[in-house]
């Protein structure tokens, strides 16, 4: 039997993102159960989640940490003791704007295949983009960047008219360190599932 391409802690990762994506707490609530018992962490999903306000808005990223932290309250109450995983450190990124900007548009540069990104028509979005999306958010170390932009793909793919950006951030999936057939493999699981 052929191993999964996508392992399947990533797979309850990305399940919980699409979810997330969907603002569909009904079935995120069991989907973060389901992560918790299959290794990922909390602090995994608190990042996931996170970052995924770039994406998806504040209110569906707000609503997903309300679901975890309830979540992570009924389990404690139930005598389980889940793993928080590596502790969050506060990225350097967030007390040194320069800073973010610069290894925000390192780390888009290398999101787009090693192609410097301008959007010259609204410098604020050009901005936003690298110093915060590229520069703060992916400075925290709780997911790899190739993490990152699975759980990237798995919400864009629950979501209506984004396809440009949905095929865009599977080629990043690539270029970030992924291979074609898991990033296919995680559309087509995905698919079936959410």
């Amino acid at each position: 039997m052929k191993q999964n391409p996508v392992s399947q802690r990533m797979l309850l990762l990305c399940a919980c993102a699409a979810l997330e994506a969907r603002g569909d707490l009904v079935r995120l609530d069991p989907a973060i159960h389901q992560a918790l018992d299959g290794g990922v962490t909390v602090n995994e999903l608190k990042d996931a989640f996170s970052q995924l306000y770039a994406y998806t808005g504040f209110p569906r990223s707000l609503n997903a940490l309300g679901v975890l932290e309830r979540v992570i309250g009924e389990r404690k109450a139930h005598g389980i003791e889940d793993n928080d995983g590596k502790p969050f450190v506060r990225p350097a990124t967030w007390d040194d704007a320069a800073l973010a900007l610069k290894q925000g548009t390192e780390m888009q540069t290398r999101d787009e295949g090693g192609t410097p990104w301008d959007y010259t028509f609204c410098p604020q979005a050009d901005y936003y983009m690298k110093s915060h999306l590229f520069g703060d958010i992916y400075a925290s170390d709780q997911l790899t960047p190739a993490e990152r932009e699975l759980v990237t793909v798995a919400a864009l793919s629950a979501m209506n008219g984004v396809e440009p950006q949905f095929e865009g951030h599977k080629e990043c999936a690539i270029f970030m360190g992924n291979t074609r057939e898991q990033v296919e493999y995680l559309c087509q699981w995905l698919k079936v599932r959410i």
